[in-house]
């Protein structure tokens, strides 16, 4: 098994019947996938986002578990809740690897994705999604509740060195 390395997808056409052939529901369970819409007009590009991000809700799949699906448009990220890039410089650097030999460490690290990859696909996205936002938003929470507590501390120590020299 090789490290996650994008994998990346140019569609021939914008019809319905050629993005059937090309979604399925574990095209980013092994790697991250960038999919080229550059090809296509404005319009075309519009509507095979919504054809996209459609196939991925009403199936229930996730495209950002385990591995994220880019779009490259030249569109706004604003349109569409999906990962959205306009070259393919602007993609994250974390799955761009040069493929070299793997010492007996990462290959343990590989084979131990591997499973996790297998535990994932079986999961529900959606429980998943509600799930991490969740996890985010007490984290969240108590990251300001410390930012608070850290500065109140900081005032009670310039109170009391004030009424100790004062």
């Amino acid at each position: 098994m090789s490290l996650p390395v994008y994998q990346h997808c140019n569609l021939k056409s914008s019809s319905l019947e050629d993005l059937e052939l090309f979604l399925r529901p574990e095209l980013n369970t092994k790697h991250p996938v960038v999919i080229n819409l550059r090809t296509f007009n404005s319009d075309q590009q519009r509507e095979l986002i919504g054809l996209i991000e459609n196939y991925y809700v009403s199936n229930n799949i996730s495209f950002l578990f385990p591995y994220p699906v880019y779009l490259i448009t030249d569109h706004e990220a604003t349109i569409s809740r999906m990962p959205i890039v306009q070259k393919n410089e602007e993609l994250p650097k974390f799955y761009s690897h040069a493929e070299s030999r793997m010492n007996v460490k990462e290959t343990h690290l590989i084979e131990k994705n591997k499973l996790l990859q297998i535990e994932i696909k079986n999961t529900d996205s959606l429980a998943n999604s509600s799930s991490i936002n969740r996890y985010g938003h007490y984290h969240r929470q108590i990251m300001e509740q410390e930012e608070q507590r850290v500065f109140m501390r900081t005032i009670i120590t310039k109170l009391t060195k004030v009424k100790k020299h004062g």
